[in-house]
């Protein structure tokens, strides 16, 4: 199907069953904050299966899978539901989060956690909670994994894909403020249903390696995210599983914000 997105005619495909499965969710009214509707939908989708590189298979579109995910989609297209209450403004919301400058284009696409949540803050979407929660650092960050590991995505055998991200990556420095994992229990009390968690990693050219959802069980705080293992899962104790993940040095919290 194709979509009138602002003054661009973007096609827009949906995987499998998705396009039933948003007629479904999008049509369950909700007097919710904005974040427990995103973990009550989240629910709706434990179980289902992880897909990686889900967006490489073909050339660039406009994809909606509401089926499978990997941990980025899985959050995004939560987001975009959440806030918005028809199909085309679901559309809409989904190409502004995935692409700068909502331009359906694989060097437009926001590869980097980073960059998403700058774009989705900018738009007043986000909020990054980080700097106010104690004992918050911040480094600065150099981001180019992906020219230094083109050959784990395939669409960059395509040279013109390849040199537009190293053209991207060439000075693409960000700052970034994590919780280290040691004060991750102290932060716990202010963090809120649907809040945003992204794994910090000391992977060199990366920001984050991995995110979900926060979600509260009176004073516990669990995880709800699409892991390569176990397809979308709760992760009970958010400390304990972010301690647990390889090359994690801390998390950042990123907050919903109303229509």
């Amino acid at each position: 199907m194709t979509a009138l997105l602002g003054s661009l005619l973007v096609a827009v495909v949906y995987v499998g069953g998705s396009s039933e499965l948003l007629r479904q969710m999008m049509g369950q009214p909700s007097g919710q904050e904005l974040g427990a509707h995103m973990v009550e939908l989240a629910r709706q989708s434990l179980g289902r299966p992880y897909r990686s590189f889900s967006l490489d298979t073909g050339p660039e579109q406009l994809q909606i899978d509401l089926t499978a995910f990997d941990c980025f989609l899985f959050v995004e297209q939560l987001l975009a539901l959440a806030r918005e209450s028809t199909r085309s403004a679901f559309e809409n919301r989904v190409r502004h989060l995935r692409y700068r400058g909502g331009f359906v284009d694989y060097c437009h696409r926001q590869h980097y956690f980073s960059l998403w949540s700058q774009q989705a803050e900018a738009s007043n979407v986000l909020r990054d909670i980080t700097p106010e929660l104690p004992g918050a650092q911040r480094r600065q960050r150099q981001l180019n994994y992906m020219s230094t590991h083109s050959s784990s995505y395939r669409p960059l055998r395509n040279k013109r894909n390849l040199l537009c991200i190293q053209t991207l990556e060439k000075n693409l420095i960000v700052h970034q403020s994590y919780i280290p994992l040691e004060r991750l229990p102290a932060v716990e009390p202010m963090l809120r249903d649907g809040d945003i968690f992204a794994l910090v990693t000391s992977v060199p050219g990366l920001d984050v390696t991995h995110v979900g959802l926060v979600e509260r069980e009176q004073n516990r705080v669990h995880g709800l995210h699409a892991a390569p293992r176990g397809g979308v899962v709760r992760s009970r104790d958010l400390n304990r599983y972010a301690s647990g993940v390889a090359d994690v040095i801390g998390v950042s919290f990123h907050r919903p914000l109303k229509p």
